[in-house]
């Protein structure tokens, strides 16, 4: 006993130091993350925060965590692409109007600001600051250019021809004091900086001016080629021999632009491309939400991409001939099952017709008829298992070891012992059927008063299920009787009225089955001629006929299939909440934040097949879907 005290002990220590472990291991690595964090890491933080999620899935608070980060990211991602924006616009009006070009690189630097303050390690914002100070030097020398008169502007265009054509010519000290004389007029001019330092660099080292000038001419020519990557080489080649070559640096610029716009071209043509086969299989899968969602993607990346347009407007007539289509379907299954369970409940196969009905509830919840019908399918079921134990049961041996003995009496005579087996029964299950019977044998036998009581009893019960027309079940109750007593007064004439109202299925004195039959034929009319309007008609006349004579299983039948369709909205099917299982979520968060981890090192791509992961299992993910058009306006 002590041992195992000594182990249980040992065991809750274990748990605890365990669990002090993995503790301790979270708050090591969210310390970490919160580090990399305050360092503007972002990247790194959320790398961390994920191997967290990896040891805690349901942790909340860094779930919460992460969201914060890739909003924020997203924020700077979005400001930084503005900021870019905003100054491609402005040197594009630097030349025509100065006006708007300062405006628009207002709204740069102030997006820039805002991206810098979230993430100032970002390399890229780190580029585009550079680009921006020497766009600063362009306006300020614009302006400087207007300030001057007309004759002064057109003084200084003559200057700068005349001193390009010089070092065209090789007569560098001549171009030298033509640079100087156009800095006498724009003292800040850069183009006139970077002129005069490349003709003295001329003056002092010809060979290495010659080879300079070669680089440039090479790369040139190649940029006009559009051989963008072998130009830039002989550019950078440049900046090595001579480290302030303007003319290097801004055709670098210009080709890191190019690059930069064709890489985003490439990728806005894979991405669209991939939605647009998505879209395709979506559609071929009758999936047509998640379809219209793909197309519309491929429109936010290109507003006329192959035939999307057309495939997003087929959409809607596809969607409705295909909720037809499954209307038609799950109408058809209602019907059938409605009418497997009609038959079965007739034939008394009860277990059957509670399976029938309890399958069209499920297709069509606010089927009054399948409910009334399944609640007299239940009661009579319960009733026989009331009056039989079968197999089955788990009370089948306990009542079978009294039914042995009980009949081996009754047989030898001795109907007082047979009567306390029977009474033994019936205390356990009232309505026992076998029990009743030998019951009532014992009490003719024995007591004669009894008997009758008792009978009386049972006659009565089938008297309440004739008036509730149940009449299967007060026949039984009456055969019951007569194969006991077959001379029992009046039970021949209960026996014949409930024999006579389950064969006539409820057809009374005051309606004849002609009528019947006539009111039948008008509602099949009516039912043929379909429309909402017909479809009410012939409800009316279905519904009389089961009014008048309830167990009518063609009107019956009839008048459950027109209030079906009648009430079956279209789109019913489609609208049940999916019910995900623990390991679909479990996947869905895997997925969702590993998508994050993707847009937090700006691999947006993998990005969005990690969130199209998402909606692959739950298609109503609405962060996902934002994710993902989050993404694509970064894309565009």
């Amino acid at each position: 006993m002590g041992h195992r005290i000594n182990i249980f002990i040992f065991s809750i220590i274990i748990f605890f130091v365990a669990g002090n472990i993995f503790s301790g291991t979270i708050e090591g690595i969210d310390n970490r993350a919160e580090n990399y964090y305050k360092k503007r890491e972002l990247s790194k933080a959320i790398t961390e925060w994920l191997k967290i999620l990896s040891l805690d899935p349901d942790n909340e608070k860094v779930q919460k965590k992460i969201e914060f980060v890739y909003d924020e990211k997203h924020r700077k991602d979005i400001s930084l692409q503005k900021a870019t924006m905003y100054l491609q616009l402005a040197k594009k009006e630097i030349k025509r109007d100065i006006k708007k070009c300062k405006i628009n690189t207002e709204k740069s630097i102030k997006n820039f600001i805002i991206a810098y303050r979230i993430d100032p390690k970002d390399p890229t914002l780190q580029k585009l600051k550079k680009k921006m100070k020497k766009f600063d030097e362009v306006i300020r020398l614009e302006e400087a250019k207007m300030k001057l008169s007309k004759q002064l502007r057109s003084e200084y265009y003559q200057l700068l021809s005349r001193a390009r054509l010089m070092m065209q010519r090789g007569n560098y000290i001549e171009a030298l004091k033509v640079w100087d004389d156009i800095l006498v007029l724009v003292p800040i001019d850069k183009i006139a900086h970077d002129g005069k330092r490349r003709a003295e660099l001329a003056i002092r080292n010809r060979l290495k001016y010659e080879r300079i000038m070669e680089l440039v001419r090479s790369g040139i020519a190649l940029f006009n080629k559009t051989k963008y990557k072998q130009a830039k080489f002989e550019f950078k080649q440049v900046l090595k021999i001579d480290l302030e070559n303007v003319e290097a640096e801004e055709y670098i610029d210009k080709i890191d632009e190019i690059l930069e716009k064709k890489k985003i071209y490439d990728l806005k043509v894979i991405q669209a491309e991939q939605f647009y086969i998505s879209g395709l299989e979506n559609l071929k899968g009758k999936n047509f939400d998640v379809s219209e969602e793909d197309f519309e993607n491929v429109l936010s990346l290109f507003e006329d991409y192959k035939d999307v347009k057309q495939r997003l407007k087929s959409i809607a007539i596809l969607r409705k001939e295909y909720e037809e289509h499954q209307r038609s379907i799950k109408l058809k299954k209602i019907n059938k099952e409605f009418q497997s369970g009609i038959v079965a409940l007739i034939d008394g196969k009860y277990k059957d017709a509670i399976s029938a009905f309890g399958i069209t509830l499920r297709l069509d919840p606010n089927n009054n008829l399948a409910k009334r019908y399944l609640k007299t399918a239940q009661d009579a079921l319960k009733q026989i298992m009331e009056e039989i134990v079968d197999e089955n049961s788990a009370y089948f041996d306990i009542i079978n070891s009294l039914i042995v003995p009980g009949k081996y009496l009754y047989e030898r005579g001795d109907y007082i012992e047979s009567r306390m087996r029977w009474e033994k029964i019936l205390k356990l299950f009232p309505k026992n059927r076998i029990a009743t019977e030998y019951l009532l044998k014992c009490n003719l036998k024995l007591n004669p008063k009894a008997f009758e009581e008792f009978a009386t009893k049972i006659i009565d019960e089938g008297k309440i299920l004739l008036k509730h027309k149940k009449y299967r079940l007060a026949l039984s109750k009456f055969m019951l009787i007569k194969l006991i007593l077959a001379t029992y007064p009046g039970i021949d004439r209960l026996i014949a009225i409930a024999s006579k109202r389950s064969d006539r299925k409820g057809r009374t004195s005051t309606v004849s089955y002609a009528d019947i039959e006539k009111r039948y034929k008008i509602g099949m009319d009516y039912y043929r001629m379909g429309g909402e309007d017909n479809l009410a008609k012939a409800l009316e006349q279905f519904r009389w006929i089961v009014a008048i004579n309830p167990n009518n299983v063609k009107a019956l039948i009839n008048m459950n299939k027109i209030e079906s369709q009648l009430r079956v909205d279209v789109e019913d099917f489609q609208r049940d909440e999916i019910k995900l299982t623990n390991k679909q979520r479990r996947l869905i968060r895997v997925h969702y934040f590993q998508g994050i981890n993707y847009y937090s090192n700006n691999n947006f791509q993998k990005a969005i097949k990690e969130w199209k992961k998402v909606l692959a299992i739950d298609s109503k993910h609405e962060k996902a879907k934002n994710n993902i058009r989050k993404c694509l306006v970064l894309i565009k």
